[in-house]
């Protein structure tokens, strides 16, 4: 099978989505298919470094300077990579990451959908852009490819409700979870210095939209701190841009931390590499997540791969996640949040039995059998193609 990859995402950071095509490009190639990598022109120096050493990878640039939902992407969709595919002979395209525009389509393509959080909650998106552009946008997309992955039952449920796709167009193929970097005591030091970890910490990782609810985490914790007299930190991990939404949470959220007196109990990473996220995974003594909405929740996969301890959110995508593996809470309530907290806190056999089942569930999720469903998808949505004449 020869695959075109769209990989015009990638702009110097692997995030999820970047991951998963770097992690599926990579099986499919070394499993004697071929992929044909589209990006962008100014990354082509680094998406060829990320695919080093892969056979049966080849590389095309697109003078692109962004993803984003334009005219000039609805024109790379629509013409410049159809007329790659049919040159190259390809057998499918696949847009891994939430919409393309192939009126013109002239092979099958599998678009991946992995949230429609922007029905929910609008973050940093424009009322106008959001009504407007995206929302058409989603479901313009959704109609043109032949066949739609989604990450969870939660999300394709979501989409076919806020979209209108069928259920028969959709496909749920869960995210693969990456290997952990192993242990490095130096960095663990280091880290523990640099953040001041020294009595221990609780974990959130992901940043401070809106629907992570870190203004709740951070007031359940306040009352942990001073009514259980808990001695560590509160760790958040994530980018913290520049950009106007990101500076309006920064001033909500320190508005928080004035009013709770958190200031220096809550430390704040900003974005870190996988090593040191790795490194707090294992040492946290609990990995808190409480998001109003995931479609997914891959931190708390990767915190349960660690043996680490999870309470996290009894919406969306983390429930269907974490399962019994982890202590569900509703996330408006703040006090029980600090309640569960404390009980994971000073019950040893329960994290002892939370760390078992979170093992056993983070070991269903893997990189190869999420590729495997892959090229199932593929080779249906050929087949689907080929029916419908």
């Amino acid at each position: 099978m020869k695959v075109i990859m769209d990989f015009r995402k990638y702009d110097g950071v692997v995030g999820g989505a970047e991951q998963g095509v770097i992690q599926i490009s990579n099986y499919i190639a070394n499993n004697e298919h071929k992929i044909v990598m589209l990006c962008k022109e100014k990354k082509l120096v680094d998406v060829k470094q990320l695919f080093k050493g892969t056979p049966n990878i080849s590389f095309i640039p697109l003078q692109v300077n962004t993803h984003s939902m334009s005219f000039k992407n609805l024109r790379l969709d629509s013409g410049t990579i159809q007329d790659v595919a049919v040159r190259e002979d390809a057998d499918i395209i696949h847009f891994p990451y939430n919409w393309s525009f192939p009126f013109n389509k002239k092979v099958p393509s599998v678009l991946t959908v992995h949230d429609v959080i922007p029905f929910t909650f609008r973050e940093a998106m424009a009322w106008y852009r959001n009504v407007f552009l995206y929302q058409p946008g989603i479901r313009t997309a959704c109609r043109l490819n032949t066949m739609i992955a989604t990450v969870s039952e939660f999300s394709k449920s979501d989409i076919m409700e806020k979209v209108g796709v069928s259920a028969d167009k959709i496909r749920v193929i869960p995210n693969g979870l990456r290997e952990p970097s192993p242990p490095n005591e130096d960095l663990d030091q280091e880290i523990e210095q640099r953040y001041g970890l020294e009595y221990g910490f609780i974990l959130n990782v992901g940043g401070i939209h809106e629907r992570k609810n870190v203004n709740g985490l951070i007031r359940a914790f306040a009352k942990l701190v001073k009514e259980e007299k808990y001695p560590g930190k509160l760790v958040i991990t994530g980018s913290v841009s520049g950009a106007p939404y990101q500076k309006k949470m920064k001033k909500i959220i320190d508005s928080t931390l004035a009013d709770t007196g958190m200031q220096a109990k809550v430390a704040f990473t900003g974005f870190i590499p996988d090593t040191e996220l790795d490194s707090l995974l294992r040492r946290a003594a609990i990995m808190v997540y409480p998001s109003f909405y995931e479609g997914f929740g891959i931190p708390i996969l990767e915190a349960m791969r660690t043996r680490t301890p999870v309470i996290t959110s009894n919406l969306t995508g983390m429930q269907e996640v974490a399962g019994d593996a982890a202590i569900l809470i509703n996330p408006h309530d703040t006090d029980q949040i600090t309640v569960q907290m404390s009980h994971l806190l000073h019950d040893q056999n329960l994290r002892e039995e939370l760390a078992n089942k979170g093992a056993k569930k983070a070991a269903n999720y893997s990189w190869p059998k999420t590729s495997e469903l892959y090229l199932d998808l593929y080779q249906d949505a050929i087949t689907m193609e080929i029916d419908n004449g």
